[in-house]
């Protein structure tokens, strides 16, 4: 499964305030990276399991402090 996020978070510092709560959310089954450059600031996340659902990781980044929303 793929997911495509648009988010508020801007740099570097903010990725790495991020990185636990993503790697306990997609690790080991996926992986996840930022494109800071996107004018979206895009996450995407890969997971082999749908133990996840997308839901779920918009209100885990919501309640971290970021904007995040689904791109369809």
């Amino acid at each position: 499964m793929i997911w495509v996020f648009k988010t508020t978070i801007k740099n570097k510092i903010q990725v790495r305030k991020v990185a636990p709560l993503l790697n306990e959310l997609v690790l080991p089954h996926g992986k996840w990276n930022f494109d800071l450059e996107d004018c979206d600031k895009i996450l995407r996340i890969e997971n082999q399991k749908m133990e996840i659902c997308e839901s779920y990781i918009v209100e885990q980044l919501s309640a971290s402090g970021y904007g995040v929303e689904v791109l369809e």
